[in-house]
C-alpha cells in the first residue's frame, strides 16, 4: 500500500521515527509520500527521502505558514527543484479559513505562486483546502489552466466541489476520517469511486478509530483501506490495487 500524505519528518517522530518506518515497511507498505510544509522543515524532508529508495517528497508551504514563510522563502524553496530528484509534487499548499493561521491574502497569493509553479514544471499539487473550497478551485480553475493535476487530501468538501475537482482532474484523499462513522464521508467515497481516491494518513494527526487520541503512523494505512474496502462492498486486496495505481499514476512512482 501507499500512504501519499504523511509528515514522518514532524517532531513528533523524533524518538522513534526509525521504528515508524520499520513499521509501515512489515505492514505492506510499498512506497511513503513525504509532504513538506515549510521552507524550515524542507532539509527534514529531503534528507529523510535520501536515506531510503521508497520514500518520495512533495516540496511546498503550508498556508498555515504563509505569514511567517511568504512568497520569497517559496521562491528560495524551489529555486533547488531541478537537483532533486525525489520530489514528485508541489505542495502542502491550499488555503484554510477555518484555522485562520495566515490573513487570506497571503494564503491566497502564495496559493496561486504554488499552482503557477506546478503548471511551470508539470508537477501535480498536494493541496490542503479547509473551509475554503470555493476559492480553492476557483484558483485552480484560473491559475492552473486545466494543465495541473493534483489531490485535495483529507478532502472535507461536497459532492459539488468534488465534481468540479474531478473535471480539473484532480483526485480525492482521504485517511482516518473515513473511520470515523460520518455519513457524508462514506457517501463522497461512494461517489468518487476507487478510481478517484487515494489513501493516506496525514500522520501525525487523524488517527483512525478506535485510537484517535493516539499519534497516527502510516503503519495505519492499512485499517483506512480496510474501511474504504468496508464502505465500497470491496476486498481490500482491491482497494490497494486501485489506489495504489492511482498514486503511482499521479506521483510518477515506480510501476
Amino acid at each position: 500500500m501507499i500512504d501519499t500524505h504523511a509528515h514522518v519528518h514532524s517532531r513528533a517522530f523524533d524518538k522513534d521515527r526509525p521504528e515508524v518506518l520499520r513499521r509501515i515497511w512489515e505492514s505492506g507498505g510499498r512506497f511513503l509520500v513525504e509532504v513538506n510544509i515549510s521552507a524550515a522543515d524542507w532539509p527534514r524532508v529531503r534528507d529523510l527521502a535520501a536515506a531510503d529508495p521508497r520514500i518520495f517528497v512533495t516540496i511546498g508551504i503550508h498556508p498555515h505558514e504563509a505569514e511567517r514563510e511568504g512568497i520569497g522563502d517559496l521562491d528560495r524553496l524551489f529555486s533547488g527543484i531541478g537537483s532533486e530528484t525525489k520530489i514528485r509534487a508541489i505542495g502542502e499548499t491550499g488555503l484554510d479559513y477555518y484555522r485562520n493561521y495566515a490573513p487570506h491574502d497571503a494564503q491566497r497569493d502564495l496559493f496561486r505562486r504554488h499552482v503557477a509553479k506546478a503548471r511551470e514544471i508539470g508537477l501535480p499539487l498536494v493541496i490542503h483546502a479547509r473551509a475554503a473550497h470555493e476559492d480553492v478551485l476557483m484558483i485552480l480553475e484560473e491559475e492552473g489552466r486545466r494543465e495541473v493535476r493534483g489531490v485535495l487530501h483529507c478532502y472535507s468538501g461536497d459532492e459539488a466541489s468534488a465534481r468540479r475537482a474531478f473535471d480539473l482532474g484532480f483526485l480525492l484523499g482521504f485517511g482516518g476520517a473515513v473511520t470515523y462513522g460520518p455519513a457524508r464521508v462514506t457517501g463522497l467515497i461512494r461517489f468518487a469511486g476507487l478510481e478517484r481516491i487515494l489513501l493516506e494518513t496525514d500522520c501525525p494527526y487523524l488517527t483512525p478509530a478506535p485510537r484517535r487520541n493516539d499519534r497516527n503512523e502510516p503503519a495505519n494505512i492499512p485499517v483506512i483501506a480496510g474501511a474504504i474496502a468496508g464502505i465500497l462492498g470491496l476486498t481490500v486486496g482491491e482497494v490497494e490495487r486501485a489506489t495504489d495505481a492511482n498514486a503511482i499514476r499521479l506521483f510518477g512512482l515506480p510501476a
